[in-house]
This record gives structure tokens, C-alpha cells and sequence, in this order.
């Protein structure tokens, strides 16, 4: 099974809840995904070299008010 994962970019973090004037992309990931193996897929979308800059994920449970660092 895949799973569609939006994500959203190059904006600011207004405040803990409140990610602004961002872009949005999207992937599609199997959902037995190894993490390093979604941030390499991550990166890859957003053409970014991994051996050169640091990526942060964090998510957004759209029915909590906090984001959460994985």
C-alpha cells in the first residue's frame, strides 16, 4: 500500500502551531518505509543534497494544535 504525504516548505514557523508562507509538494511512499529512506526521498523531491544540509522534519496532527519533531 502507498501513502500520499504532503509537504510543506521554505515557509516560517509563526509560532508552534502556525507554519506560514509556505510551498507545497507531495511524495508517494510505500508505507513499510525506512526513515532515512523518506528523508533521502524527501530530499530528493526537493532537490536537496543530503550530504550538505541538514533536513527537519516535523508533522502537523491536523486535530491537535501542536506539531510534532520526528
Amino acid at each position: 500500500m502507498n501513502i500520499s504525504i504532503l509537504l510543506r516548505h521554505s515557509g516560517v514557523w509563526e509560532s508552534e502551531v502556525r507554519y506560514e508562507r509556505y510551498m507545497s509538494d507531495e511524495i508517494v511512499v510505500g508505507e513499510n518505509i525506512f526513515f532515512m529512506n523518506l528523508v533521502s526521498a524527501i530530499a530528493a523531491e526537493l532537490n536537496i543534497d543530503e550530504s550538505r544540509k541538514k533536513i527537519e522534519i516535523r508533522y502537523i496532527v491536523e486535530e491537535t494544535p501542536l506539531h510534532i519533531e520526528i
